[in-house]
């Protein structure tokens, strides 16, 4: 991979920062209660557009089984009160359910978050994103090129996966993970990122992320 300068891009902020503050509400969004829940529903579902949309549904329709087995797993664990006492203690509790349930609204909102991010940024801009954030691996030895390449080739091949329409056994699936891909010539020639620069608005949201984190707390 090569970081050789092709142009000089402009975005709202820095691919760096968005990928940052994907991972930070990742984490954020575990820890907030059901009002902050509700408020981030709202405007995320403002910042809908028809392909953040669409896009949004193919990953809900490939996490419907963990977001199925999300939600029995804390019905059926967490003590509580039956929620069809006829059951008695064979069947879910109402702290499980409830639970399980604002569990899966987080993980909603952090796919919700993932659509909208791969959505607004190019695979290229992705991987510059990725690459500066890395990029300081590189003073203690570690080979971030490398490790950057290794996260974008993972996620352009699991983009590629949610992006099948047809259906696929488990046992095909297995198979697909098993066998290496095949070397195009596109994958041997050198890749060149853009430089992006970073705008005021990149300083508002890292501030931004620090008071959410500090309250938080």
């Amino acid at each position: 991979m090569s970081n050789s300068i092709t142009n000089i891009q402009r975005h709202i902020c820095h691919p760096a920062t968005a990928v940052m503050l994907w991972l930070f509400f990742m984490v954020w969004v575990m820890l907030v209660g059901e009002p902050v829940l509700l408020g981030l529903t709202v405007l995320v579902l403002l910042s809908f557009t028809q392909p953040v949309r669409q896009q949004f549904f193919r990953y809900v329709r490939r996490s419907r089984i963990l977001l199925l087995v999300l939600l029995l797993v804390h019905a059926y664990s967490l003590p509580g009160v039956p929620l069809w006492p006829v059951l008695q203690g064979y069947g879910p509790s109402e702290s499980g359910v409830y639970s399980g349930l604002l569990q899966s609204w987080r993980l909603l909102l952090i796919l919700a978050m993932l659509a909208l991010l791969l959505t607004r940024l190019s695979r290229v801009a992705l991987l510059a994103g990725i690459y500066t954030l890395l990029a300081p691996l590189h003073h203690v030895g570690l080979p971030s090129e490398r490790i950057a390449m290794r996260i974008w080739l993972t996620l352009r091949y699991a983009e590629s996966l949610l992006q099948e329409t047809q259906q696929v056994s488990f046992k095909q699936r297995l198979r697909q993970l098993s066998t290496p891909p095949l070397v195009t010539h596109e994958m041997m020639q050198p890749l060149l990122l853009p430089v992006y620069r970073s705008g005021w608005l990149d300083y508002v949201f890292i501030m931004s992320v620090t008071m959410l984190g500090i309250w938080v707390r």
